[in-house]
């Protein structure tokens, strides 16, 4: 989706679930380099020196990425990991030059077993003994148990070849009687300066299982990938043996799918029901739907005044809002074990998993069915769930259809979210239901393109000297009204901030007032209203004033469609999702009844696979009223259909501004007065009649000279300009009447 959206992203999903935090540097004695029982699981690095075909085209090589797994009867579980890399660039240099492995802390323990570079003139240098760190988050509100073994490398260069091997070890089961995995086969690395990551080309990637017998593993397809699969036994011991070789360069990009299917990747389970990990989190939850005195009192106190269903639904939102604080936390810190329900409430703080255990609690002691739900939010895309795992970031209630209730996805973990906190974070994700007859993976909801809005409205409406104001206001829907609603509850600046972002929609003016509404309430959209001025944009009295319109201001704000990769540079679909609409409603007002309108360009429909914009104009009185309603559709573009949405993307940032000009006329001013008052006496139709002849509009002007002299067959000047009228229509013998008739009637000719 669009630069714009990405950088909105709701804070708690950029703090809860980003693996890559720098700061507090733990050492650790037990995670150095081991020198003792290292069993190197690669050949030599000399020897893999020799196959390396420096290729310009590659940054670097991964010349070997290897994994080896190994199953005990108790499944407890440990692997070591060796990579190999060539380096081939400045760029590689700098990204290479220092590893990070992520880990849980809570369920597993990690050693460096060794790390080298061999120099471009065949030297061998190994990582320095302080060069070894644990590394911990520095965010003092976010919790969970993720950890980095980070390591600097000595020495590298363009041509060097680094290797290193590192040991995982399980420490604790999350799932009992259980064991699951997923695994890349490429290596994932860290840019340099948190720029994202990089995943270059493989010459051979492997993954080794081994196990006994007696255990079942399940897993994902891989051949779509070109990975083979060879299972063998000996003895009491299985062994599987997934290969890849020579596997492209990942191009990432934005605006990807958000499924894994764009590389090469697989997911290991000892299950194949889901209702196996469904079972397991019941039990983790169940026994903390516990009660005290306080939380039978809250209770007790919702059911004197909800009555229904949805007020009771509502009431616990609003109760866990008001009394329990959210706190960043991983769904899985410490495990995916919640606190006490009670407990949750008498802290006045809890995770997801905390207030999510609060909310079903409270929710079945008013007779409401609802359950737990585990969610894998958008962060973290959309694996393959055909083999189960618990790769879930977050957790929230389920509620499901019932009498009185439609079904309804609540999440409270959002500070002041408007009701039931359902955001784009989680639409259209996977998600497990948590009770014992859950069998599958469920797909939350996706809120069609026109929920997710953003619409102005504009005014202008004062006029002084030779500046001139509008005022406007902003409505929001979905994913619109949670970001801004987040961003003005979280900016430190935020009226400055808010005055440079709606700034933008008018470059030249500047924001005078702003005014947000509903930032706190649970149950209205959050809006802002405020006034632009702008300045020496009219010459005042007989000068005319100029307006201009356009989607691309809403689209440029909103949307962000002008950033997109040349189609030569496109590697991986284009995807929307979700669909979104941007509307405008925008009155160009007259300063004075004597300017009037001209019309110079107008905006034009758009109807295509990609965007759908209907415009339209109309003048009421002294102004002109253009209405715009964009939509820009959910879509996955094919790369073979990229050029097309590149085309139709540019056609509609090209398409026409509205124009338009109020340009002072003084007769015409005179003229829309007489038409409009309606009289009929015969001082106003001669009046009329004579502007139609200044006008040039003879036709009009003889129709109205006939209605003069009808009204009154004894007014002289009424025969005059009748005679006027006939003239300049051509009747030349009935204009000689009329102006005889009038000298006789007294008019003097």
């Amino acid at each position: 989706m669009s630069d714009f959206l990405s950088k909105m992203c709701c804070l708690r999903y950029l703090l809860a679930f980003s693996l890559l935090i720098t700061g507090g540097q733990v050492l650790a004695d037990d995670h150095k380099i081991e020198s003792k029982k290292i069993e190197r699981i690669a050949p030599a690095l000399k020897t893999l020196a020799r196959s390396v075909k420096p290729d310009d085209k590659n940054e670097a090589q991964v010349l070997l990425r290897k994994t080896q797994v190994h199953i005990d009867e108790q499944l407890m579980s440990h692997a070591t990991s060796y990579v190999a890399v060539y380096i081939n660039s400045d760029e590689a240099v700098r990204d290479y030059s220092q590893i990070s492995v992520s880990f849980n802390s809570f369920y597993e323990d990690i050693a460096l077993e060794f790390a080298n570079v061999r120099t471009p003139d065949g030297k061998m240098d190994s990582i320095k003994a302080d060069a070894t760190q644990i590394q911990s988050p520095t965010d003092e509100n976010f919790y969970h148990d993720r950890k980095e073994l980070l390591f600097s490398l000595p020495n590298v260069r363009k041509g060097s070849i680094i290797e290193f091997q590192y040991r995982y070890t399980d420490t604790k089961k999350m799932v009992p009687n259980q064991w699951f995995d997923s695994f890349s086969f490429h290596w994932w690395e860290d840019r340099a300066a948190g720029q994202g990551s990089r995943a270059d080309a493989i010459v051979m990637s492997e993954l080794h299982i081994t196990a006994p017998i007696n255990i079942n593993l399940v897993s994902s397809d891989t051949s779509r990938y070109q990975i083979s699969e060879k299972r063998s036994t000996k003895g009491a011991q299985q062994t599987i043996i997934w290969t890849g070789k020579n596997l492209a360069k990942i191009e990432l990009q934005n605006a990807m799918t958000r499924e894994h299917n764009y590389a090469p990747y697989l997911r290991v389970s000892t299950t194949a029901k889901w209702n196996d990990v469904a079972r397991w989190a019941d039990n983790l939850v169940e026994p903390h739907l516990v009660s005290d005195t306080k939380l039978d009192a809250l209770i007790a106190e919702i059911k004197k005044t909800a009555l229904t269903p949805e007020a009771k639904t509502k009431a616990v939102y609003r109760a866990i809002q008001d009394r329990v604080r959210y706190v960043f936390a991983h769904v899985g810190r410490g495990g995916y074990e919640p606190h006490d329900a009670f407990e949750v409430l008498k802290n006045g703080y809890g995770d997801c998993k905390d207030q999510t255990v609060l909310a079903v609690m409270l929710l079945r002691k008013l007779g409401i069915a609802a359950d737990p739900a585990l969610i894998i939010t958008r962060g973290r895309g959309i694996p393959d769930m055909q083999v189960p795992g618990v790769s879930f970031d977050h957790m929230i209630v389920h509620i499901p259809a019932q009498n009185g209730l439609q079904e309804i996805w609540m999440d409270t973990t959002g500070e002041t979210s408007l009701y039931p906190g359902f955001s784009v974070g989680i639409e259209g994700q996977p998600a497990l239901v948590v009770n014992n007859n859950t069998e599958s993976i469920s797909v939350l909801p996706s809120l069609p393109a026109k929920d997710h809005f953003a619409e102005l409205e504009l005014v202008f409406d004062k006029f002084s000297g030779r500046d001139a104001q509008a005022s406007f206001k902003l409505h929001f829907g979905g994913l619109y009204e949670q970001r801004l609603r987040s961003m003005w509850q979280y900016s430190s600046e935020r009226d400055k901030y808010f005055r440079e972002l709606i700034g933008q929609i008018y470059n030249s003016a500047e924001v005078i007032e702003l005014t947000a509404s509903n930032a706190d309430n649970l149950w209205q959209p959050f809006t802002i209203s405020g006034r632009f001025n702008f300045t020496n944009v009219w010459g005042g009295e007989k000068d005319p004033i100029n307006y201009s319109f356009s989607i691309t201001q809403l689209t440029n704000l909103f949307a962000d469609l002008r950033n997109l990769h040349k189609v030569q540079d496109r590697k991986q679909p284009y995807v929307v999702d979700p669909g979104y609409s941007l509307r405008s409603r925008v009155v160009f007002t007259s300063p004075d009844g004597d300017h009037h309108l001209r019309l110079k360009t107008q905006g034009e429909n758009i109807d295509n696979t990609y965007y759908t914009l209907t415009q339209t104009g109309k003048q009421e009185n002294n102004r002109y009223i253009v209405t715009q309603n964009l939509t820009v559709k959910a879509v996955n573009v094919a790369l073979k259909d990229y050029g097309d949405f590149y085309q139709k993307t540019n056609e509609l940032n090209e398409s026409n501004d509205w124009t338009l000009s109020y340009e002072y006329n003084k007769t015409a001013a005179e003229l829309i007065a007489l038409e409009s008052n309606g009289k009929t006496d015969v001082a106003s139709l001669i009046a009329l009649t004579k502007l139609h002849i200044k006008n040039g509009a003879y036709e009009k002007s003889l129709a109205t000279a006939q209605q003069a002299v009808k009204a009154s067959p004894q007014t002289a000047e009424a025969y005059y300009v009748l005679g006027l009228a006939q003239g300049y229509n051509q009747l030349l013998p009935e204009s000689d009447a009329s102006f005889k008739k009038a000298e006789a009637l007294g008019y003097k000719l």
